[in-house]
């Protein structure tokens, strides 16, 4: 008995806790890439090299700058998005394998121990929601393989919103008026 309490405590985990730490382990590995560094500290130096020049007196390199600027900030965007891309993609193959197998090893372990009790309390323990706990073929006072996967799994799931590392979100910015409020000029009568 003890055995399918820990093998049926684990699969009930493992559905909440594969699909995070996947992400965490793809968020600590998907970080910039050396080249995505050296294209934003080049941007970043060509914007200081911009605030030096006149842009009325050199226009024109100013201009080169400017579009130097352009391309590299459009190169990186690239990069980044390429880079995110694939993290999407290793997440949606990885993650939705790991929810395939869980979910077919809980439907496994659901049916070849459906009646096989997780664990056995005396009936006036659990007297009012003893049939439901014993529920499909189980005794009352006892609580079924397919109950302990649900309550494992909620209280997981519940957990886990405690232990993830959230990423930032950035302020909330103010929404942009549809029209502008400017003052309209008056005129003065002309008599």
């Amino acid at each position: 008995m003890s055995y399918l309490f820990a093998v049926t405590t684990t699969l009930g985990c493992a559905g909440v806790i594969l699909p995070a730490l996947l992400q965490f382990i793809l968020r600590l590995f998907g970080r910039e890439s050396p080249s995505e560094r050296q294209m934003r500290q080049e941007a970043n130096k060509l914007k200081q090299q911009l605030q030096g020049i006149s842009m009325v007196d050199q226009f024109a390199t100013y201009a080169r700058i400017q579009r130097k600027i352009n391309t590299i900030n459009q190169q990186y965007r690239d990069k980044v998005s390429e880079r995110l891309i694939g993290e999407q993609r290793v997440r949606l193959a990885v993650g939705g394998l790991i929810r395939v197998v869980v979910g077919m090893l809980c439907v496994w372990l659901v049916w070849e121990y459906r009646s096989h009790p997780v664990l056995s309390l005396p009936p006036d323990l659990v007297w009012p929601l003893g049939s439901l706990l014993a529920f499909p073929s189980c005794q009352l006072g006892q609580i079924s393989v397919m109950v302990w996967l649900g309550v494992v799994r909620t209280v997981c799931s519940r957990l886990s919103v405690y232990f993830t590392v959230a990423t930032p979100k950035p302020p909330p910015q103010p929404p942009t008026p549809s029209f502008n409020l400017t003052a309209t000029p008056v005129s003065f009568p002309l008599d």
